[in-house]
């Protein structure tokens, strides 16, 4: 068969299942002891795991079935209640330093996830409607800076940097994908220098952060413990790994092993093969998700398809990244296999919503095949 001859919906689907529920097996397989020791239940995270994914399962398969459009026609009030959660968010309770969750029925609701569909989904919608004033900076770009701008100033504020600077990443990038002019983007670029250098460079443990990052055995017992013990884990895996739920360095050595460092956990056990088939697939799903935003003739379907893609790779990126010791320590969950129940079920919803447009897309293609 083809390459150009394959769906993109299906090979996106299936890519999500498998990462969804190996995902399941190593949240279990990297968080067990850690529950027995703190929750005195190993299957605790699991059990909320599995929760999460079966609603982000139910999110995804209703909006495949929706038509992708009324997404767009839903984006300004979901963007001015994600508005609201951020608040609230900001004046609830601070935990290990950060304000980023909001306590409800027994479950920590993150608004800043919430958050990236929904500004994704409201960008791409004005863009497709806008195209032709982006050519003026003011009139065509500002309106973006001014409500991309709050939004991330609030997330950066809880404090969630890295967040933050994804989401103007990927904002930058539907800009770009969406015609704004180069000598405009550049603007913006020499703009963000100065923020970006105060940010990493006079805040104390971002600071801290970077110099660990270049060598974190300067500090092996502080700053530099996590990415020493990540190392650990990966160096023990070798090439086929120790095997399936035989990790030493979960053992209370990794911290957030089923979270922020789940992708040391699958290198330990399943070694560098696992590791790789990993990276595989998201290299898969990113590259079928591209494909299916230039197949989609609707610039709005097209920009939305382009910033989900582009969000879950990147975030795939920065979490194996910083395990792997590429990019300096940033906790980010990594798409449908990391502990998490917000960035779970965002990232099934966004599947959903990029299903949609590619039904969407082939009901056109139909249409104009019958006349």
């Amino acid at each position: 068969m083809k390459l150009k001859q394959i769906r993109e919906d299906s090979i996106i689907f299936f890519i999500t299942l498998i990462l969804l529920s190996f995902g399941l097996v190593m949240v279990y397989s990297a968080s067990s002891v850690m529950a027995l020791r703190y929750h005195n239940d190993s299957t605790y995270y699991l059990k909320r795991q599995i929760v999460w994914a079966g609603a982000g399962m139910a999110a995804m398969l209703a909006a495949w079935r929706m038509d992708y459009k009324i997404f767009r026609k839903l984006s300004l009030p979901a963007l001015f209640m994600c508005f609201i959660l951020l608040i609230i968010t900001l004046v609830g309770p601070e935990v290990n330093g950060a304000r980023r969750w909001i306590r409800l029925a027994g479950f920590s609701l993150q608004a800043s996830e919430f958050t990236k569909p929904v500004l994704f989904t409201f960008v791409a919608a004005s863009l497709a409607k806008r195209a032709e004033k982006l050519n003026d900076f003011w009139h065509g770009i500002g309106p973006y800076l001014f409500i991309c701008g709050t939004l991330v100033l609030l997330i950066a504020l809880e404090p969630d940097f890295g967040t933050a600077a994804a989401i103007c990443a990927v904002v930058f990038m539907m800009l770009f994908a969406g015609g704004a002019k180069l000598s405009h983007l550049g603007a913006l670029v020499l703009g963000a220098m100065p923020v970006l250098y105060l940010q990493l460079f006079k805040v104390g443990y971002r600071k801290s952060r970077l110099y660990t990052f270049m060598n974190p055995w300067n500090d092996p017992l502080g700053a530099g413990f996590q990415t020493i013990q990540s190392f650990l884990a990966f160096g023990g895996g070798g090439l086929t790994g120790v095997g399936l739920g035989q990790s030493r360095q979960k053992l209370l050595f990794l911290p957030e092993p089923h979270n922020d460092f789940i992708f040391s956990v699958i290198g330990e056990e399943f070694g560098f093969i696992g590791a790789a088939a990993i990276v595989i697939l998201f290299l898969l799903f990113t590259l079928f998700g591209m494909r299916l935003a230039l197949r989609c003739k609707d610039p709005f379907g097209r920009l939305l398809v382009f910033a989900l893609t582009l969000m879950i790779g990147l975030q795939a990126l920065i979490n194996m990244g910083v395990a792997t010791g590429v990019f300096p320590n940033k906790g980010m969950p990594l798409p449908f296999i990391s502990a998490g129940g917000s960035s779970v079920f965002v990232a099934l919803a966004s599947v959903g919503i990029m299903l949609s447009v590619s039904r969407g897309n082939r009901r056109q293609d139909s249409a104009g095949a019958a006349v």
